[in-house]
C-alpha cells in the first residue's frame, strides 16, 4: 500500500530473497514483484536493469540491494 508504506524511487532496500552473488546486475524478473541476476529472454518480454546486488545471504534468506533502476528498457523479440 503506497500511500501507508511509500514508494522507493531510488536507494537501500532489503529483498526477501537472495537474486544471485554480490556485485550482480539485477534485472526486473517475469515473476511479479520479483528481481534476478539473470535477464528476461523470452518473446515479448522487458529485460531492463533495477539495481546491483550489495550484499547476499550465505543462508538463502534476504539480500540488500541498490535499487536504482534504468530508464531504459528492451522489448526481446
Amino acid at each position: 500500500a503506497s500511500d501507508t508504506n511509500g514508494v522507493l524511487l531510488r536507494g537501500m532496500v532489503t529483498l526477501d530473497h537472495d537474486p544471485g552473488t554480490v556485485g550482480d546486475v539485477l534485472f526486473l524478473s517475469t515473476t511479479a514483484g520479483d528481481c534476478s541476476s539473470t535477464a528476461p529472454s523470452g518473446n515479448g518480454n522487458i529485460v531492463r536493469i533495477i539495481g546491483h546486488l550489495i550484499s547476499g545471504s550465505t543462508d538463502g534468506g534476504s539480500a540488500m540491494i541498490h535499487f536504482n533502476p534504468s530508464p531504459d528498457f528492451i522489448e526481446h523479440a
